[in-house]
């Protein structure tokens, strides 16, 4: 496959380049896309673990396929716009996509027999009958405590019935309809869920082996049996409690025991029990619904046992509650019962009135002290006593002892510490901070930041992540909040306020300044809160759905490619989706920054622009480029032209302050040496002229002034997050310090328009990027009076001072 693809790209290059310029382009816009795509969807899973939001995992499966979809087509684009360049990416993309699937995939659900079983057979099988019927037979089963009769109709049941029903599908698409925001949506999801379930066909195996379930548990009973149907979910009763959220259906008959059934499994889609599962991170599949079948018990008495004090306090205590009759009404706090602590000798004394008597008391207590010993961890028990005095135990789960929990609140300054400088811009990072104020501009380069500065920024470019590790937190003009920066910053767990606008000019150079990215406000001074505010993230690390979502986000954005120029640079180095995401853009980027070379030569379809400078320039459309009547003419007028970014630098070129005499600029330096080596060329030729592929929103220039060229890549879009113009200035006829010079003159223009700016000797690299579409095409205007005042200007600068005034001259003639 690899080979067919070279033969045939190598094949276009040499006989079809212009062929080749267009696919390159395409693919590049696609590229683009699923760029911007893979950023916005990174930022939507940071914010579900950094933000606390909580959402289902069939939602977050969701996500993450979209976005390993979108990776795969920049891995994809890239090898169209390269072929056989970069080999290795996709083997890396599998293998992190691989780890993240394995760690967000359902577990594997068995739908086989046993789909009934006694209850005695379910002590210990929680995976089978759930945690509430295996608790409660370990009971009799391990201390021959006193439980009630029945049987387990088995989570294999449930999986059962969903897949003989083919539901799976149908409810993870009800499920990713709800919106943490939208209460409502919770509602409706559980309606249809619901409505699903009791719609569903109950298979025949199921049926009959309930049946012979109950004929056999009814036989050994003298009357004809009623009984509750409660529900025993796999991980209920365990680290979640899942307390309440299910339904139990009480005096129900054989005849309709699986119309009970049904309705006790369709209760794992209550709203509430949604909202519980989905806060403690558990799938849906991971809590696959068993049914407990028992005997009524009619009790005179009912209650609940703890074996420890729930707020972590008096760990030994027994504490008991009582209420008259069953003990629904005590669990579901429609009255208040009678308390008695185990310990207290007044409290087992009779006393008028009193419930339970002192024997029955007694005997309630050293059963309970019989639970506490032969459980490592506290217990929640629910109990019955009959009007015989039978007890019977009815529930065994691990109590949940209270700890202080703070969620993450908006925090507040202390006002009377400092002054409110603004209030501005988006919460890209949680958090706040205090520091001194650290500029960014031409005299204080961003390699110069003090530790624990907070960083001011104007646009968050991909290059300041090198210096966060030394910043306590982040300010800036622009921005967003899906950026590569803003990514990072949530990741090192660095506060981000950004897109604040004009309002960042109130910063001054060297002040302490307050961040508060979480309310976004910027004070001076040191107004901060004694305490640090804990994430919800932190508080809740234990959690199925932080643990989960942590480890995926391990695979997802972490980013170890920050330099572009480092040797490791390369997809061997590739430790994450993100890595493959900023590899595979800034290899594209650089496939077009020298695109002009696959087209500069013989393609076809290119035409020589007319103008009134003395300047030979041949074009190229690859979409939206040209708009041109007369297919046929090889000549093109500046008014056909199409392309935003290309007439932004054309009007530099031509501005008045440009002199260009009445001389063809022309490639000298390549036609010397064709010369020198025997070859025969005309100056009329394209070969040596410049040359542009345009695109209606894209340009690729390659711009030749006798002995230096200047390559400018420039895509300008109305998405922001799209748009860059990449520069590179080279050669020169003048001497070494002359071409220096320029050099010099030309990285101070640059700066000043706010590109980033790399010399080396006498080439100069230089980048801007994610800016408005406005902004970029003003600061190509600059570029292109720039290139024009430039030309063998390295022959006639003599020292610093002369570019100095040079670049002041330069300023004063654009106003």
């Amino acid at each position: 496959m690899l080979v067919n693809t070279l033969f045939k790209y190598w094949t276009y290059r040499v006989f079809a380049p212009g062929a080749v310029l267009r696919s390159t382009y395409e693919s590049f816009q696609e590229l683009l896309e699923y760029d911007g795509k893979t950023h916005e969807e990174m930022a939507e899973l940071e914010a579900l673990y950094y933000q606390g939001v909580k959402e289902d995992f069939s939602c977050i499966r969701n996500r993450y396929e979209s976005l390993s979809a979108n990776v795969l087509g920049m891995v994809e684009s890239l090898e169209n716009m390269a072929p056989g360049s970069h080999v290795t990416l996709k083997s890396y993309y599998k293998k992190f996509d691989f780890y993240s699937k394995f760690l967000l995939a359902p577990p594997q659900l068995d739908c086989a027999p046993p789909f009934v079983c006694t209850l005695q057979e379910g002590a210990g099988q929680d995976t089978l009958v759930g945690g509430k019927a295996s608790q409660l037979a370990a009971l009799g089963a391990e201390l021959n405590l006193p439980i009630p009769k029945g049987f387990v109709i088995t989570a294999n049941s449930f999986n059962y019935f969903m897949e003989y029903n083919d539901f799976r599908r149908s409810v993870d698409t009800i499920l990713c309809t709800i919106e943490s925001t939208k209460p409502h949506s919770l509602v409706e999801a559980s309606a249809n869920l619901i409505d699903l379930i009791m719609h569903g066909d109950i298979p025949s195996e199921i049926i009959e082996d309930v049946t012979a379930a109950w004929e056999e548990f009814s036989a050994a009973i003298d009357v004809t049996p009623l009984v509750a149907v409660r529900s025993s979910c796999l991980n209920e009763d365990g680290a979640c409690s899942f307390a309440g959220q299910y339904l139990t259906l009480l005096n129900v008959s054989g005849d309709d025991l699986l119309h009970a059934w049904r309705k006790v499994i369709s209760s794992k889609y209550t709203p509430e029990a949604l909202a519980y599962r989905i806060h403690s991170g558990l799938g849906d599949e991971e809590t696959a619904m068993a049914a407990l079948v028992v005997e009524m018990v009619d009790a005179r008495a009912s209650g609940v046992l703890y074996t420890a004090a729930p707020s972590g306090e008096q760990n030994k205590e027994i504490s008991i509650h009582v209420v008259r009759g069953p003990g629904d009404a005590l669990v579901s706090g429609r009255v208040i019962p009678e308390l008695y602590a185990a310990n207290a000798k007044e409290d087992i004394e009779h006393r008028d009135g009193a419930i339970l008597t002192p024997p029955e008391l007694t005997h309630l207590q050293e059963q309970g002290q019989i639970i506490a010993d032969h459980f490592t961890s506290p217990r929640d028990v629910e109990w019955s006593l009959t009007d015989q005095g039978r007890l019977i135990f009815l529930q065994c789960r691990p109590l949940g002892i209270q700890h202080s929990v703070n969620v993450v609140t908006k925090s507040h300054p202390l006002k009377d510490k400092g002054r409110l400088l603004f209030k501005a811009g988006a919460t890209a990072a949680m958090g706040q901070a205090c520091g001194l104020a650290y500029i960014v501009n031409a005299a204080h380069p961003l390699e110069d930041v003090p530790q624990g500065a907070i960083l001011v920024l104007k646009e968050t470019l991909p290059s300041a992540v090198r210096v966060l590790k030394q910043v306590r937190g982040v300010v800036a003009e622009l921005g967003s909040v899906a950026g590569h920066f803003s990514t990072v910053c949530r990741e090192f767990g660095i506060p981000l306020l950004l897109a604040v606008g004009d309002t960042i000019g109130a910063i001054t150079q060297g002040e302490e300044l307050s961040l508060f990215a979480d309310i976004q406000e910027v004070w001076q001074g040191n107004c901060l809160p004694a305490e640090k505010v804990r994430p919800l993230y932190e508080i809740e690390a234990s959690l199925p759905y932080f643990r989960r979502l942590h480890g995926l986000l391990e695979f997802v954005t972490p980013l170890n490619l920050l330099d572009p120029e480092a040797k490791n640079f390369a997809p061997e180095s590739c430790r994450s989706l993100h890595d493959i995401i900023r590899f595979s853009h800034e290899q594209a980027v650089r496939t077009m920054f020298s695109l002009g070379d696959k087209g500069s030569g013989r393609s076809k379809g290119k035409r020589k622009l007319i103008s009134d400078i003395p300047l030979d320039v041949f074009l190229l459309d690859v979409g939206g480029g040209l708009e041109v009547t007369d297919a046929g003419k090889k000549d093109i007028q500046v008014a056909e032209i199409r392309s935003v970014p290309f007439l932004a630098l054309w009007q530099g070129l031509t501005h008045p302050s440009v002199e260009w005499g009445d001389r063809s600029h022309f490639d000298w330096k390549s036609f010397d040496e064709i010369a020198l080596a025997g070859g025969v060329a005309s100056k009329d030729s394209s070969e040596f002229a410049s040359f542009a592929v345009l695109g209606g929103n894209y340009v690729n220039l390659n711009m030749r002034f006798g002995y230096h060229f200047t390559l400018v890549d420039v895509m300008c879009d109305q998405d922001a997050a799209k748009n860059y113009c990449q520069l590179r200035f080279a050669g020169g006829g003048g001497d070494f310090s002359g071409r220096s010079l320029r050099i010099e003159y030309v990285e101070a223009i640059l700066k000043e328009s706010g590109f980033q700016v790399t010399p080396k000797g006498d080439l100069l690299d230089a980048r801007l990027q994610h800016i408005a579409a406005e902004e970029l095409l003003q600061a190509l205007r600059v570029v292109g009076c720039l290139l024009g005042v430039t030309k063998l200007m390295d022959m006639r600068l003599k020292d610093d001072t002369m570019v100095k005034e040079q670049v002041k001259a330069f300023w004063a003639a654009l106003k």
